[in-house]
């Protein structure tokens, strides 16, 4: 035999006392066992990948048993010598799992791939077609041991990292949707191994719930006729949301083929599905998936009004694509953009009161740019009483200017000039009066408002005061009245011209939203006109009863007032004498009157725009919302301003001119406020405290009885309120 002259050699060393090397006794070992399992079996073992660590005789040994739990036992010892995260997965279980060599091949394999294959195999033989979709050995399918580790104890389960690794050496990039998701999707999440190569799309739409329940409304999800998640979505090949609009929208034209064509045929056509196009449209830029159907159509106006606003009045987004800029402003300065705003903030549902949005106009797929009379169309689908000039109301998305809707141009013009320059006025008058009364001693802490205070509450009386009818019981009704009816009109009015303010839209809300406001507003103003028409025939009544002009009709003295009035805050001149009222009562008078007519024909105008447009251009309908708006702001401004001085703060009535409320003015002030009325109620009586009557127009003499013109002297105990 071949062996023996190698046995021989190493006997006869042993007998001579040399003892050989563990390499020579291997090697020597394996050429006699090559003897008799033949040349082939010892050159299997020559390229096995443990060539070098072992011998025939580190797993076999002479007179082995043939007992195979003996074997099992053995070879187990053997590899866990070296091997030692080596486990029982399979040995010790049941006596016919396999050990290590039943899936490793000691005596083949150079390569792990081809163990990984031989493996498998091995592997089939117990589990039959575990996984259909992942074959072993066909079409490229993984192998056993790239997602199972035999070493891993009894559960003999891929641990997720495992998994992952060994999808994503094939599937790699697979789900970008969910690739940058911190907690990202595992694969068993969605996938079964034990599932077939075929997909059911409503089990695997039922995964996707599993994570994204906050997103399915539940009579979406019940509904049967719904679509199914996989059927919008593909989870392998979808970018994240904000990029897959495109791909989305292709997967709705499946069934609604004519809003698809429409939106590609439309102005967004050429932004239509373009790479990495966060900012293009696309079907669920207006329409929500995943929401109760019913409740969707409710909102369905709203939002995509909504979202026609986020991206066309986005500057960045405008200069980009060369879009208009004032899109998105020019509808907000409009009556139905307005009120879109409030329905936004109010829950975004349209309600009974249709509104025009931005598809109304420009079509709903295919979006495109109107001609005046496509607009006039779109205006009388509502306005079903109106002419087509009603379409001038709409200013379009250009600025005014004089050749593009001059009368806009010429009435903003005016306002913003008359604003400033009347607020401004009134400031200085303001500040001359105030100088002029520290000047002659007044303090606000010493008017007769304020010691009549002190004296109540100290418990004191002072002596009464000879007073004389000022204003009559109709005229304080009067005005009570006017003033309810002008406070509800601001605070129904104003809010409505500023969506963009919470404190607005808490207004309007508080009065039960925006269509119950502008009812509410529009009964105050036509009973503000009803008070206006009753007043102007009160008082004309009363002038033909009389036969003069009313007391409030300016005369030619009043302006002069005006004049005379300013010579004495600045050169110390004497101040005019006036009669019932001065000049500076009526300004406030006819600023009222007059604002109340812009006011009131405004508003007209604004409550019947289709009978206003059978005789009047459109642009009227939308000039007439600018001064309604900017009149009334006008107004408060100067109330606020004005008459808050006037009654409150001016040191003559400070705390409060509690006139307009009891009707009485007391002698003394009418004789220093108004000496030419008191003459008249009181012709054979002097001033009180005073000389001949004849002063420097300041309320101080010079101690000789001679006043300064207004009736007052320099009395040391001089009448009224002790502050002149």
């Amino acid at each position: 035999m071949r062996g023996t002259l190698p046995a021989v050699l190493i006997g006869l060393g042993l007998a001579l006392g040399v003892q050989p090397t563990a390499a020579q006794q291997a090697a020597s070992a394996d050429r006699m066992c090559a003897d008799c399992h033949g040349a082939p079996a010892l050159q299997r073992l020559s390229a096995r990948t443990h060539a070098d660590t072992i011998s025939c005789l580190t797993c076999h040994h002479i007179g082995f048993s043939n007992n195979p739990r003996l074997i099992q036992e053995r070879r187990l010892q053997v590899c866990a010598g070296c091997h030692e995260d080596v486990a029982d997965h399979h040995v010790g279980v049941r006596g016919d799992l396999p050990d290590c060599t039943t899936c490793h091949s000691i005596h083949g394999h150079a390569t792990v791939e081809s163990a990984k294959a031989d493996m498998s195999v091995r592997c089939a033989s117990c589990h039959t077609a575990p996984h259909p979709a992942h074959a072993p050995g066909v079409g490229g399918s993984p192998e056993c041991a790239d997602c199972h580790t035999a070493h891993t104890g009894t559960a003999f389960a891929p641990t997720e990292p495992t998994l992952l690794n060994a999808c994503a050496s094939c599937h790699a990039p697979a789900h970008p949707s969910h690739a940058q998701v911190e907690e990202m999707a595992q694969c068993l999440a969605c996938h079964s191994v034990m599932e077939p190569e075929t997909r059911d799309v409503a089990v695997d739409s039922e995964s996707c719930a599993s994570c994204h329940a906050e997103d399915l409304h539940p009579a979406h999800a019940a509904a049967e006729e719904q679509p199914l998640c996989l059927q919008c979505h593909s989870f392998a090949t979808d970018p994240p949301m904000a990029q897959a609009g495109a791909a989305i929208a292709e997967r709705c034209g499946v069934c609604h083929e004519e809003p698809l064509h429409l939106l590609r045929s439309g102005g967004h056509g050429t932004l239509f599905g373009g790479e990495g196009a966060e900012d293009h449209p696309s079907c669920f830029a207006c329409h929500t998936a995943h929401m109760d159907q019913a409740e969707a159509k409710r909102t369905l106006l709203v939002t995509s009004a909504i979202q026609c606003m986020q991206c066309h009045g986005e500057s960045s987004l405008t200069v980009k694509y060369g879009l208009p800029f004032l899109v998105q402003k020019s509808y907000d300065d409009d009556f139905h953009g307005a009120t879109l705003r409030f329905l936004m903030a109010a829950g975004g549902e349209m309600g009974d009161n249709p509104i025009m949005i931005c598809s109304d106009c420009h079509g709903v797929h295919d979006v495109s740019t109107m001609t005046q009379d496509d607009v006039a169309e779109v205006c009388l689908r509502c306005h079903t009483q109106g002419d087509v000039k009603l379409a001038g109301a709409w200013l379009g998305h250009e600025a005014p200017s004089l050749k593009n809707r001059p009368l806009i141009w010429l009435v903003r013009l005016f306002y913003y000039f008359l604003i400033p320059f009347m607020l401004l006025g009134l400031t200085v008058v303001i500040i001359f009066q105030f100088v002029d009364q520290r000047r002659k001693g007044a303090r606000i802490m010493q008017t007769e408002g304020v010691r009549r205070i002190r004296a109540f509450l100290k418990g004191e009386k002072l002596p009464p005061q000879e007073t004389v009818e000022r204003f009559t019981v109709t005229e304080r009704l009067e005005h009570a009245a006017s003033a309810f009816v002008f406070i509800a009109l601001v605070i129904t009015g104003l809010p409505q011209t500023r969506p963009d303010l919470d404190v607005a839209q808490w207004i309007i809300n508080s009065l039960g939203g925006i269509w119950s406001t502008r009812i509410i507003h529009r009964w105050l103003g036509v009973l503000f006109m009803f008070l206006m028409v009753t007043h102007v025939t009160r008082a004309i009544m009363r002038g033909i009863k009389l036969h003069r002009f009313p007391v409030m009709v300016p005369t030619i003295k009043d302006f002069e007032d005006v004049v005379q009035t300013f010579r004495h805050y600045l050169f110390r001149e004497p101040m005019p004498r006036v009669g019932k009222f001065d000049f500076a009562e009526k300004f406030e008078y006819w600023g009222l009157f007059l604002g109340g007519i812009v006011m009131s024909s405004t508003g007209i105008v604004l409550m019947f725009p289709e009978l206003v447009t059978q005789v009047l251009p459109g642009v009227v309908v939308a000039a007439a919302r600018l001064m309604h708006g900017l009149e009334a702001t006008f107004a408060v401004m100067v109330v606020i301003l004005w008459h808050s001085y006037g009654v409150i703060l001016r040191p003559e009535v400070f705390p409060l001119d509690t006139t307009i409320i009891t009707g009485k003015m007391s002698v003394d002030r009418l004789a220093h406020e108004h000496p030419l009325e008191y003459e008249r109620l009181f012709p054979d009586r002097p001033a009180p405290g005073h000389g001949d009557g004849h002063g420097d127009g300041d309320g101080h003499g010079d101690g000789d009885g001679h006043g300064d013109g207004d009736g007052h002297g320099d009395d040391p105990k001089p009448p009224g309120d002790g502050t002149h």
